[in-house]
């Protein structure tokens, strides 16, 4: 203070401990350490130090400590995916790094993955880009968002997108085969 006077406070040591835990990746031993303090905010930081980490196990248990459930049904959807790259993809797109997701979708030769990536982000002209870049589904862009516009009642602006409708049918019957065909493929990975 600025009158000389000293002011104690208590600090936890758990938050060390937790932290020295986890830079020895002992995530049971981490875990045992936040069920025996039974804190929200301890669970907090475990939950984001093994998502960090990409320790989804760890992860999935933290979140459920603190009622995070949707977090929870996702981590599952990932532990889910047997194709290691798709894997590795969704979790950095649960880590909110999306750059990294679809470089890591291309590099494992998920085109179509990568290009449905920026489709449901609505990075529609990357979507394009990457269909154009790889000669693949170029129709399937197209076609969402020819869907996206009429959905929202807004007519095409985007000078690309008008130029490639007119060159490119859309049918909605072929581009299902050609998904189908793709997740079949991938699923063989």
């Amino acid at each position: 203070r600025s009158d000389g006077r000293l002011v104690s406070t208590a600090v936890s040591p758990y938050p060390t401990i937790l932290q020295n835990y986890v830079s020895k990746t002992s995530w049971d031993d981490a875990v045992r350490l936040c069920r025996f303090v039974k804190d929200g905010a301890l669970w907090a930081s475990l939950a984001a130090m093994a998502t960090a980490a990409k320790e989804l196990n760890t992860a999935e248990i933290a979140y459920a400590a603190i009622n995070e459930t949707e977090k929870v049904e996702y981590i599952s959807y990932i532990k889910d995916i047997s194709n290691k790259a798709a894997r590795n993809a969704e979790m950095s797109l649960f880590c909110k790094q999306t750059g990294e997701a679809e470089g890591t979708l291309l590099q494992g030769g998920l085109v179509y993955r990568a290009i449905r990536l920026n489709i449901d982000l609505f990075r529609w002209n990357r979507a394009l880009e990457l269909a154009v870049k790889h000669k693949t589904h170029v129709d399937t862009v197209l076609a969402f968002r020819q869907k996206y516009l009429q959905d929202f009642g807004l007519e095409e602006s985007d000078n690309l997108f008008t130029q490639y409708s007119k060159e490119i049918a859309v049918d909605w019957t072929t581009i299902q085969n050609k998904i189908n065909m793709e997740l079949e493929n991938e699923r063989g990975k």
